[in-house]
């Protein structure tokens, strides 16, 4: 009884933990998860934007909800791809400078967080031979009406 009674928690205990594990898979191709309210033309300009021509698509991942897409290209395929992305409708851009996080082989990475969909962020590599940081544009930004 006792050998069953420690078997049964065994299981248990194997049960709740499998819960624990975290949902991740690499992506072949460029996407991001907005919700079922999100526009469909807004969402279909955001996907225009990641699959630009004069930027290399090199993969990304989603692990929990959190997506990251890793690009490679020059300055200014990256200057009109964050400017396409300030321009659609519904989404927020933000730009950070990193020289620790992103991986040496890209020049730039997409990242999503699960609590904000429409929060993008634009991590711009440092250590990049193809951007030049002093060619970099900032895109516009308007503060609210009121």
């Amino acid at each position: 009884m006792k050998t069953k009674l420690y078997f049964v928690s065994l299981l248990m205990c194997f049960a709740l933990v499998a819960h624990v594990f975290a949902a991740m898979s690499e992506l072949t191709e460029p996407g991001l998860g907005f919700p079922a309210s999100f526009p469909a033309p807004a969402r279909a300009k955001v996907e225009a934007v990641l699959q630009r021509p004069d930027c290399k698509f090199l993969g990304g991942h989603w692990l929990n909800s959190f997506t990251s897409l890793r690009y490679e290209g020059e300055t200014v395929p990256l200057n009109l791809f964050i400017k396409s992305l300030a321009e659609c409708p519904g989404i927020t851009v933000s730009i950070r400078f990193d020289n620790h996080s992103i991986p040496d082989n890209c020049d730039w990475v997409v990242t999503q967080g699960p609590f904000e969909p429409t929060q993008l962020c634009v991590r711009i590599n440092l250590k990049s031979s193809r951007v030049k940081l002093e060619d970099l544009v900032v895109p516009d930004m308007k503060a609210p009406s009121k």
